[in-house]
């Protein structure tokens, strides 16, 4: 029974809105053409310049957002200064002006990069309540850089968290030691890995990387040689524990293939400490990352006729 009167309403409303817009439209209008001869004097006191010759700029910017400005103008100054000056007529406060500014200078300034100087010409009555200065903290002022290249490849390795131990194929190291470094990041990798499955999405991160340093092939190849996913069941020793089981007992038999696994991955890392010291790396450090005993690390770099260095 009561719908009909506020559907009146609400269409009131939407002519006032409408009727609003079409009068927003026409101000514009009137000001755009004239804002050459009325504002500009007006802007020269504001900025304390003197403007020499302007050029009208088209003020839509196509970027993703499409941003409408009312006034877009390159001017040079009296003092041979080159800059953007963007104006926009409000007939109202509008508590959002200050962020759409912001967001026309960031967009104006990747086209022109000028200065660019910014101007609200107020039309309405009373004192306009719309902020002009953004706060400190939101000012933009340039970006923080962390060049990846410039950090330390051994703290990087050192890491217990997975995604920084790959950051090390990216940071700086001898070209003579990349495979080395490539070694060491999958066995690390191996290392803080909890399971197959985790193991697995960081060798595909790590070969995706490589591509930054031209590495995959190498990388590729690496993963290929090193038996990350060690598959026990497929070992000959280990079947041959098995066959010797069914004789003394399966789990007996289970023992001695788990005991050739670890002999297999103890193999692998005492080959990785050699390629290491062969690459220069000092045996502590070796030590550490493999998680060897210095004194094997030492025996190792002697069988080999390795020098080595045990200082860190």
């Amino acid at each position: 029974m009561y719908r009909k009167p506020a559907k009146k309403q609400h269409t009131n409303e939407n002519n006032m809105d409408e009727q609003t817009h079409k009068e927003g439209n026409l101000y514009d209008k009137i000001f755009k053409e004239n804002a050459e001869r009325i504002f500009l004097p007006l802007i020269e006191e504001a900025l304390g310049i003197r403007i020499a010759e302007f050029l009208p700029l088209r003020a839509k910017m196509q970027t993703t957002l499409e941003r409408d400005m009312d006034f877009f103008y390159k001017v040079r100054t009296q003092e041979g200064d080159h800059l953007i000056l963007h104006i926009e007529f409000q007939t109202k406060s509008d508590a959002e002006m200050l962020y759409r500014a912001a967001e026309y200078h960031g967009m104006a300034l990747r086209r022109k990069r000028i200065p660019i100087k910014h101007i609200v010409v107020y039309l309405g009555k009373g004192t306009p309540r719309m902020q002009t200065q953004l706060p400190e903290a939101q000012v933009f002022t340039g970006f923080h850089l962390i060049n990846i290249h410039k950090l330390d490849v051994n703290q990087l390795l050192a890491s217990q968290v997975p995604e920084v131990v790959l950051l090390a194929i990216l940071a700086r190291f001898p070209k003579k030691q990349t495979e080395v470094i490539l070694r060491f990041i999958v066995q690390r990798l191996r290392l803080v890995c909890h399971n197959p499955s985790e193991l697995s999405r960081y060798l595909s991160q790590l070969f995706i990387l490589a591509r930054l340093r031209k590495l995959e092939v190498l990388t590729a190849k690496i993963i290929k040689d090193m038996p990350i996913t060690y598959n026990i069941e497929t070992d000959y020793l280990y079947q041959q524990g098995i066959e010797k089981g069914m004789e003394k007992g399966v789990e007996k038999g289970i023992e001695v293939g788990k005991t050739q696994e670890r002999l297999h991955a103890e193999a692998e890392k005492r080959e990785s400490a050699r390629k290491m010291l062969l690459a220069g790396i000092k045996a502590l450090q070796v030590a550490d990352f493999l998680g060897l005993p210095v004194e094997e690390v030492v025996n190792i770099a002697q069988e080999s006729g390795i020098s080595y260095q045990a200082e860190k």
